[in-house]
């Protein structure tokens, strides 16, 4: 299979670990709350020795109709010391897909041309807000008569 394949037309690859996000401020896992909101949450792919190496591409995909990966990240050695590469997910393209439940997955692209693209199976991270809380009246009058 050529790399130039569309990745939509790929078989999500069982051996593949899922996509984790982890949300900045809360912390939580595939659950970005209002409070993460505009911070940069945190993609994590498991790896494996024997399946990826150096050199690689990860494309990780947001949202349903995702075509473009919203990151792409090269896998270095110090990624297989930890066993996982780890990389930032830009806000914009979380606001993109929108609020609900969002499906997230990835590509390898192996650094040898004639080397298959692997593509995951679908994570599910809820997304609860893609804007700005806005304070009330009543809220800053709130806030006011704590000090």
């Amino acid at each position: 299979m050529s790399q130039t394949q569309d990745t939509a037309a790929l078989e999500p690859d069982p051996k593949l670990s899922l996509a984790e996000i982890w949300a900045p401020i809360s912390g939580n896992k595939n659950r970005i709350l209002q409070e993460d909101y505009g911070f940069f949450p945190k993609a994590v792919i498991a790896l494996d020795e024997e399946e990826q190496e150096a050199g690689d591409r990860i494309g990780l995909y947001w949202g349903e109709g995702a075509t473009v990966p919203a990151v792409e990240y090269e896998l270095t050695v110090s990624d297989f010391n930890r066993l996982e590469a780890g990389f930032d997910v830009p806000w914009p393209s979380i606001e993109a897909a929108g609020k609900g439940d969002i499906p997230v997955w990835y590509t390898i692209t192996p650094d040898d041309p004639d080397a298959t693209v692997r593509k995951s199976t679908r994570a599910c991270v809820t997304v609860e807000t893609v804007t700005a809380a806005v304070e009330t009246d009543e809220e800053e009058e709130s806030d006011e008569g704590d000090g």
